[in-house]
Protein backbone atom coordinates (compact mmCIF):
# COMPACT_ATOMS: atom_id res chain seq x y z
CA UNK A 1 0.00 0.00 0.00
CA UNK A 2 1.33 3.32 -0.73
CA UNK A 3 0.48 5.71 1.87
CA UNK A 4 0.17 9.44 2.82
CA UNK A 5 -0.82 11.88 6.31
CA UNK A 6 -2.81 14.54 5.16
CA UNK A 7 -4.97 17.69 6.13
CA UNK A 8 -8.01 17.28 3.72
CA UNK A 9 -9.49 20.86 2.40
CA UNK A 10 -12.98 22.22 2.43
CA UNK A 11 -14.67 22.79 -0.17
CA UNK A 12 -14.39 26.56 -0.20
CA UNK A 13 -10.67 26.08 -1.11
CA UNK A 14 -11.23 23.10 -3.09
CA UNK A 15 -12.81 25.73 -4.96
CA UNK A 16 -10.95 28.34 -5.11
CA UNK A 17 -7.80 26.15 -6.12
CA UNK A 18 -9.65 24.26 -8.67
CA UNK A 19 -10.56 28.56 -10.49
CA UNK A 20 -7.06 28.87 -10.14
CA UNK A 21 -6.56 25.61 -12.13
CA UNK A 22 -8.67 26.54 -14.81
CA UNK A 23 -7.01 29.75 -15.69
CA UNK A 24 -3.62 27.37 -16.21
CA UNK A 25 -5.29 25.62 -18.13
CA UNK A 26 -6.44 28.18 -20.52
CA UNK A 27 -2.61 27.99 -20.99
CA UNK A 28 -3.11 24.51 -23.32
CA UNK A 29 0.39 23.44 -21.85
CA UNK A 30 0.53 19.54 -21.61
CA UNK A 31 -0.06 18.30 -17.63
CA UNK A 32 -1.62 16.20 -16.26
CA UNK A 33 -4.32 18.10 -13.80
CA UNK A 34 -4.88 16.99 -10.41
CA UNK A 35 -8.88 16.79 -10.00
CA UNK A 36 -9.94 19.01 -7.38
CA UNK A 37 -11.79 15.68 -5.11
CA UNK A 38 -7.77 14.88 -4.68
CA UNK A 39 -6.44 18.53 -3.22
CA UNK A 40 -5.11 17.96 -0.55
CA UNK A 41 -2.08 19.23 2.13
CA UNK A 42 0.42 16.35 2.82
CA UNK A 43 1.53 15.56 6.28
CA UNK A 44 3.96 12.92 5.81
CA UNK A 45 4.67 10.62 2.59
CA UNK A 46 4.48 7.13 4.09
CA UNK A 47 5.34 5.69 1.17
CA UNK A 48 5.12 1.37 0.07
CA UNK A 49 3.69 0.12 3.43
CA UNK A 50 2.55 -4.21 3.48
CA UNK A 51 -1.30 -4.64 4.36
CA UNK A 52 -0.12 -6.07 7.76
CA UNK A 53 0.85 -2.52 9.30
CA UNK A 54 -2.07 -1.23 8.79
CA UNK A 55 -3.20 -1.47 12.17
CA UNK A 56 0.18 -0.36 13.57
CA UNK A 57 -0.07 2.79 11.40
CA UNK A 58 -3.31 3.65 12.55
CA UNK A 59 -2.25 3.43 16.06
CA UNK A 60 0.45 6.07 15.26
CA UNK A 61 -1.40 8.22 13.19
CA UNK A 62 -3.82 8.53 16.37
CA UNK A 63 -1.05 9.17 18.33
CA UNK A 64 0.23 12.02 16.25
CA UNK A 65 -3.16 13.31 15.85
CA UNK A 66 -4.46 13.74 19.68
CA UNK A 67 -1.19 14.97 20.14
CA UNK A 68 -1.32 18.40 17.70
CA UNK A 69 -3.21 21.24 17.83
CA UNK A 70 -5.88 22.30 15.09
CA UNK A 71 -4.99 25.23 13.34
CA UNK A 72 -5.95 27.81 10.80
CA UNK A 73 -3.93 27.67 6.81
CA UNK A 74 -4.63 30.65 4.45
CA UNK A 75 -3.47 28.89 0.71
CA UNK A 76 -2.65 30.85 -1.59
CA UNK A 77 0.63 31.81 -4.26
CA UNK A 78 1.02 30.09 -7.47
CA UNK A 79 4.56 28.38 -7.97
CA UNK A 80 6.63 25.51 -9.75
CA UNK A 81 9.07 22.76 -8.61
CA UNK A 82 12.20 22.93 -9.45
CA UNK A 83 12.87 26.52 -9.60
CA UNK A 84 15.51 25.71 -12.42
CA UNK A 85 15.56 23.63 -15.20
CA UNK A 86 12.21 22.24 -17.04
CA UNK A 87 8.62 22.68 -14.58
CA UNK A 88 7.18 19.65 -13.24
CA UNK A 89 4.85 19.95 -10.51
CA UNK A 90 2.75 23.16 -10.06
CA UNK A 91 1.28 23.50 -6.80
CA UNK A 92 -0.28 26.41 -4.64
CA UNK A 93 1.41 27.14 -0.90
CA UNK A 94 0.28 28.15 2.12
CA UNK A 95 0.25 31.61 2.60
CA UNK A 96 -0.05 31.19 6.66
CA UNK A 97 -0.17 28.41 8.75
CA UNK A 98 3.07 26.82 7.62
CA UNK A 99 4.88 27.12 10.81
CA UNK A 100 2.09 25.00 12.14
CA UNK A 101 2.20 22.21 9.72
CA UNK A 102 5.80 21.95 9.59
CA UNK A 103 5.03 21.33 13.58
CA UNK A 104 2.46 18.60 12.52
CA UNK A 105 5.04 17.47 9.93
CA UNK A 106 7.78 17.13 12.09
CA UNK A 107 6.17 15.12 15.06
CA UNK A 108 4.60 12.23 12.38
CA UNK A 109 8.22 11.97 10.74
CA UNK A 110 9.15 11.10 13.53
CA UNK A 111 6.52 9.18 14.92
CA UNK A 112 6.83 7.24 11.80
CA UNK A 113 10.85 6.48 11.57
CA UNK A 114 10.18 2.87 12.85
CA UNK A 115 8.15 2.31 9.16
CA UNK A 116 11.38 3.27 7.45
CA UNK A 117 9.57 6.45 6.24
CA UNK A 118 12.43 8.74 5.04
CA UNK A 119 13.24 12.59 6.40
CA UNK A 120 10.75 14.98 4.73
CA UNK A 121 12.55 18.23 6.26
CA UNK A 122 13.14 19.81 3.30
CA UNK A 123 9.32 19.20 2.74
CA UNK A 124 7.50 22.41 1.35
CA UNK A 125 3.80 22.96 2.29
CA UNK A 126 1.90 22.86 -0.91
CA UNK A 127 -1.27 21.56 -2.81
CA UNK A 128 -0.64 19.93 -6.14
CA UNK A 129 -2.36 21.39 -9.08
CA UNK A 130 -0.87 19.37 -11.59
CA UNK A 131 2.26 18.00 -13.02
CA UNK A 132 4.05 18.64 -16.48
CA UNK A 133 4.29 16.12 -19.17
CA UNK A 134 6.25 17.89 -21.89
CA UNK A 135 7.32 21.46 -22.74
CA UNK A 136 4.66 22.50 -24.56
CA UNK A 137 2.69 25.70 -23.95
CA UNK A 138 5.65 26.32 -21.57
CA UNK A 139 5.99 30.28 -22.30
CA UNK A 140 2.38 30.31 -22.00
CA UNK A 141 2.17 28.56 -18.69
CA UNK A 142 5.32 30.32 -17.26
CA UNK A 143 2.59 33.52 -17.94
CA UNK A 144 -0.24 31.95 -16.47
CA UNK A 145 2.14 31.27 -13.47
CA UNK A 146 2.95 34.62 -12.64
CA UNK A 147 -0.09 36.17 -13.64
CA UNK A 148 -1.26 33.98 -10.72
CA UNK A 149 1.37 34.23 -8.52
CA UNK A 150 -0.46 35.98 -5.72
CA UNK A 151 -3.74 33.71 -5.78
CA UNK A 152 -5.50 33.67 -2.28
CA UNK A 153 -7.48 30.56 -2.03
CA UNK A 154 -8.87 31.36 1.67
CA UNK A 155 -8.43 30.06 4.73
CA UNK A 156 -9.90 26.86 6.36
CA UNK A 157 -8.98 25.57 9.56
CA UNK A 158 -6.86 22.35 9.82
CA UNK A 159 -8.36 20.07 12.23
CA UNK A 160 -8.31 16.74 10.78
CA UNK A 161 -5.49 14.00 9.79
CA UNK A 162 -6.65 11.47 7.24
CA UNK A 163 -4.64 8.62 6.18
CA UNK A 164 -4.28 8.26 2.49
CA UNK A 165 -4.02 5.52 -0.09
CA UNK A 166 -2.55 6.24 -3.21
CA UNK A 167 -3.20 4.09 -6.40
CA UNK A 168 -1.07 4.97 -9.03
CA UNK A 169 -2.45 4.39 -12.77
CA UNK A 170 -1.91 5.74 -16.05
CA UNK A 171 -4.48 8.43 -15.56
CA UNK A 172 -3.09 9.82 -12.41
CA UNK A 173 -3.49 8.76 -8.88
CA UNK A 174 -6.68 8.03 -7.47
CA UNK A 175 -7.13 7.91 -3.67
CA UNK A 176 -8.83 6.22 -0.70
CA UNK A 177 -9.40 7.73 2.62
CA UNK A 178 -8.25 4.52 5.38
CA UNK A 179 -9.18 6.30 8.43
CA UNK A 180 -9.26 9.89 9.81
CA UNK A 181 -8.30 11.69 13.08
CA UNK A 182 -9.46 14.87 14.77
CA UNK A 183 -6.56 17.59 15.91
CA UNK A 184 -7.05 18.86 19.38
Amino acid sequence: MRLFLAVPLEEPSRAALAAVQERLKAAEADVRWVEPENFHLTVAFLGDQTNGLLPDIEGVTSRVAADAKAFRIRVGGVSFFPKRGPLKTLWVGLLDGADEWRTVTQAAEEAFAPFSVPPGNKLVPHITLGRVKSEQGMDRLRAALAADAGADCGTQRADRLQLVQSFLNPAGAAYGTLGEWILK
